[in-house]
């Protein structure tokens, strides 16, 4: 077998020819045509690094390599290579390789390197990740300001405060001890057609260590345009233009438009998922079970199969923005031949994950989901027993470990999480879980007299609903001992789901199963539904013991190019990149 001698830089590797074409498109190329290196004994390589070729030709001899091995810069310059190079193989391994390890700490450094290495989906994923996980995002994870400017500028990033969005700036710029004047910079990312009286209030109260500071008049600014025009716009801003250049001077006013003209608008929408039955004579038919999105203008929409057409009991629950669990149910009633695996779809990806293992025999259970931790409660077992048992099953580890017995043996009972606790709705009484040190155990928190079907968080309160009335009820865990009714629905509530901003509730008539409706409540008290959506004669109908949730169903653009408002300031920063 012909070897021969590669140059790079000033070390020198034998390696026999067939195996650098084996691997390398780049290499087949060059020893196949009619390139003058098809003849030499010795090419040379200038542009690569000698440790990084030597950890490639190793691959290359073996055909194997353990990228869990390496550091992430080293891997990037692997990326890099293996690009260069055209090694198919290897670039699919090192892009699942840093799909995987993707988490919070190190998801703009991977991001950096799919941008190198020209893995588009790869920076795609890396970013949506970011974007999604702002709610428990910490500034040190962010590493220049360029990056928090993107950043938090981003029209996906997933909030619904542009108060937290300041917050979390301003807490960036006091951990790098950076100077007034990068408030702008936090300023003009925010959307100025979301933010409140109530933000800006909030705000000032934060800067008031900065209240001499331009950022900080601006602040002033455009809390009294709020209070007198009521929303922040440029038109506002011109209109009162000769008032507020009085009270704040042209400097002020000028900077506050800059800033309103450059900011941009939040674009993230959650997309409400409900499972469905299909009806024939008003009755369920045996069909394969799907979930149907929900929009305000398209209406009902089949989206994904979830199970098989003879598992009954299935449920399903978010994880996170992008990720569905299906788990739990019977294949048939009665067979006591249970579906004990879980499977994952993840709706970036548009692809299914099975974990591979065998959970407790369970259906009609309540999930829920605190960070990476599925938490399956009650449900019926084996010979038909209702459960009063609870497992807590970790969805990256694939293990679980058994709960504290609950307070009540529940069939279907209504879960949800609220500000990372765990909360069940019992027969009578709403509870939470408590880890102890050495125990665990549920705590009650507020009274229901009657047995919840739907509990959501939204905002500081947990709305809950029952299948056989058509009250909205809430609470303040911690604050209230009992719930309070806030209004009525048109229709009985089936299931609701959270949007961020407000709650869709999908509700049906208990004499005419028929008619299907949808309506919108934003959580005030005494405010009256928006019905969204009536259709009677409906052939569905909302399978009101599954599980419902939102999820964001597509990868949100990487929205590189920073507003001219930003890149003007933020060239006085260049020596932190």
């Amino acid at each position: 077998m012909e070897e021969i001698s590669l140059q790079i830089c000033n070390e020198i590797f034998l390696i026999n020819k067939e195996v650098l074409c084996e691997h390398s498109d780049y290499f087949r190329a060059m020893f196949s045509g009619n390139y003058v290196e098809n003849q030499k004994k010795e090419v040379i390589i200038d542009m690569l690094d000698p440790s990084t070729m030597n950890i490639i030709f190793q691959y290359m001899k073996i055909g194997l390599i353990d990228l869990s091995e390496y550091s992430l810069s080293t891997i990037g310059s692997l990326a890099v290579a293996a690009n260069f190079l055209q090694i198919t193989e290897l670039i699919k391994q090192i892009e699942y390789t840093l799909d995987i390890q993707t988490n919070e700490s190190n998801w703009i450094e991977i991001m950096t390197i799919a941008e190198n290495s020209s893995f588009l989906k790869l920076e795609q994923l890396c970013a949506a990740y970011g974007l999604f996980s702002f709610k428990s995002m910490k500034p040190e994870y962010i590493p220049t300001i360029y990056k928090l400017a993107w950043y938090l500028s981003h029209p996906y990033l997933d909030t619904q405060s542009e108060l937290d969005v300041f917050a979390f700036g301003i807490d960036w710029i006091t951990h790098k001890e950076i100077g007034a004047d990068a408030l702008l910079i936090i300023l003009g990312c925010l959307d100025m057609k979301s933010i409140t009286k109530h933000d800006l209030k909030e705000i000032k109260n934060i800067m008031k260590d900065y209240e001499n500071s331009l950022a900080a008049k601006v602040v002033d600014l455009l809390y009294d345009l709020s209070i007198s025009a009521c929303s922040i716009t440029e038109n506002n801003l011109l209109k009162q233009k000769t008032e507020l250049c009085q009270k704040f001077t042209e400097r002020v006013w000028s900077e506050t438009l800059n800033i309103v003209k450059n900011s941009k608008p939040r674009c993230l929408q959650y997309t409400p998922v409900v499972p469905v039955w299909l009806l024939n004579d008003s009755k369920q038919q045996v069909l394969p079970h799907c979930m149907y999105t929900f929009n305000e203008d398209k209406g009902f929409e089949k989206w994904l199969e979830v199970a098989e057409e003879n598992l009954w009991g299935w449920s399903v629950v978010s994880w996170g923005l992008t990720k569905l669990v299906v788990v739990g149910g019977e294949h048939g009633r009665g067979t006591g031949i249970f579906m004990r695996d879980v499977k994952v779809y993840d709706t970036l990806r548009k692809e299914w994950t099975r974990h591979g293992v065998q959970l407790p025999q369970r259906r009609h259970a309540g999930l829920v989901v605190v960070d990476d931790t599925l938490y399956m409660v009650g449900g019926v077992g084996g010979f038909r027993i209702v459960l009063e048992t609870a497992i807590a099953y970790d969805l990256k580890q694939r293990t679980y470990r058994k709960l504290a017995r609950l307070p009540d043996a529940i069939q279907n009972p209504a879960t949800c999480s609220h500000k990372g606790a765990v909360y069940i709705a019992g027969q009578k009484n709403i509870y939470r879980h408590e880890d102890l040190e050495s125990t665990d155990c549920w705590k009650k928190v507020a009274s229901a007299e009657i047995k919840m079907s739907c509990i959501r968080s939204f905002k500081d309160y947990i709305y809950c609903t029952q299948f056989y009335f058509t009250n909205l009820y809430r609470f303040r865990p911690d604050i209230d001992e009992k719930m309070e009714v806030i209004t009525c629905f048109s229709n009985l509530p089936a299931t609701v789901c959270n949007l961020g901003h407000k709650l869709y509730v999908f509700t049906w008539m208990l004499c005419d199963q028929s008619m299907l409706t949808v309506e919108e409540v934003t959580g005030e008290k005494d405010e009256t539904p928006k019905v969204l959506f009536t259709k009677t004669n409906a052939t569905m109908r909302v399978n009101d013991v599954a599980g419902s949730c939102s999820l964001v169903l597509s990868l949100p653009p990487l929205c590189m190019d920073l507003s001219q408002y930003h890149k003007r300031y933020l060239t006085r920063y260049i020596d932190l990149v």
